[in-house]
């Protein structure tokens, strides 16, 4: 790490250096020419002059060597303050953080294991990014745009500036160590993730975003375990929402026709009273998977208290029969009642 920063100060430094090298050359030219001095002597006189040291002259001065003095003395003076104002917007302008964060992050990644790489840190990357850290995982983020660094850091996650088509990338993220990697590019790019990260890992889960479900089969061709289409998830929930006020959101199950629905509890409905178990008994083809609350969500099996108003459900079932049980939960269907 030390090694880096030192590096990077020495390239901020090569164009002071290189000019006071100039510098010493040309005056110790001057002296040569003008008073006849040795060479050695020359450069004696430039460095003590141009370092401001004030040791007397290697030998009297003429006239115009005495002028040339007071040159050196301002060309010392100039590249002093052009090395100074080179150091100070080497820190200011916080290169030195970046290389030292760098590296950190390069540590971090090394030892990082079973951990979840996030390909992409637009709306979605960032809401998989949240949810992996929520379930306990370390992620690395991989991202083509550098301003995204300061917001993957601030979310607990891990930055890599890069391309993840490129192997090399995928390497760095720890790809052959992690548990699963989530692309959400678009969809050409995708496929191409996907591809490299199954040569890298064989048994690394992939799962894809598809913004156009006619990619599926190809990015489960490239290696892709899961593809996940967006916009018909966020369609069918739009329209269930839409229709039923219910209805809170639906996450369809890709490859079948069953899908995953939150439901209100609505006030005066036939669901009232009921515990988890009676209402599963009169909708037996719902799978109840429980309640939902600011905890979490508590099974169906972990509670027997009668359901309020309020209350949101979490089901699993085909669209008919769970539109079956939305009108068993709507408000005022004890009375026969809809809205």
């Amino acid at each position: 790490m030390y090694g880096a920063v030192l590096r990077l100060v020495a390239r901020r430094l090569r164009g002071p250096v290189n000019t006071a090298v100039v510098a010493v050359v040309a005056a110790s030219a001057g002296y040569v020419v003008i008073e006849g001095w040795a060479w050695f002597d020359a450069v004696y006189m430039s460095v003590i002059t141009m370092g401001q040291v004030g040791f007397n002259e290697v030998r009297p001065l003429t006239r115009a060597g005495q002028i040339w003095t007071m040159v050196v003395i301002l060309s010392g003076f100039a590249v002093f303050v052009y090395s100074s104002a080179s150091l100070t917007a080497l820190f200011v302008s916080g290169d030195v953080s970046a290389v030292y964060r760098e590296k950190r992050r390069d540590r971090m990644r090394e030892h990082l294991k079973d951990h979840v790489i996030v390909v992409g840190f637009g709306r979605v990357g960032r809401a998989a990014v949240d949810a992996a850290l929520r379930g306990g995982r370390r992620v690395v983020v991989i991202d083509s745009d550098r301003l995204e660094q300061e917001a993957v850091d601030d979310s607990g996650a891990v930055f890599l500036s890069g391309d993840a088509r490129d192997a090399s990338v995928l390497r760095a993220a720890g790809a052959s160590r992690a548990a699963a990697l989530i692309t959400a590019l678009d969809d050409p790019s995708n496929a191409v993730v996907a591809l490299t990260a199954r040569a890298l890992s064989p048994t690394l889960r992939i799962v894809a975003r598809a913004s156009d479900s006619s990619w599926r089969d190809r990015m489960m061709r490239a290696g892709a375990s899961h593809v996940v289409p967006v916009y018909e998830s966020a369609g069918a929930s739009l329209a269930a929402t839409a229709l039923d006020a219910e209805v809170l959101g639906v996450l369809p199950i890709a490859g079948s026709e069953l899908r995953v629905e939150e439901l209100e509890i609505g006030a005066e409905s036939a669901a009232e009273g009921l515990s988890l178990r009676e209402l599963a008994d009169r909708c037996v083809d719902v799978h109840v998977l429980g309640l939902r609350d600011d905890d979490g969500v508590r099974r169906w099996h972990e509670t027997d208290a009668p359901l309020e108003a309020g209350d949101v459900l979490v089901v699993m079932g085909k669209a008919v029969t769970l539109q079956r049980l939305t009108a068993l939960v709507r408000h005022g269907s004890r009375h026969g009642e809809s809205t």
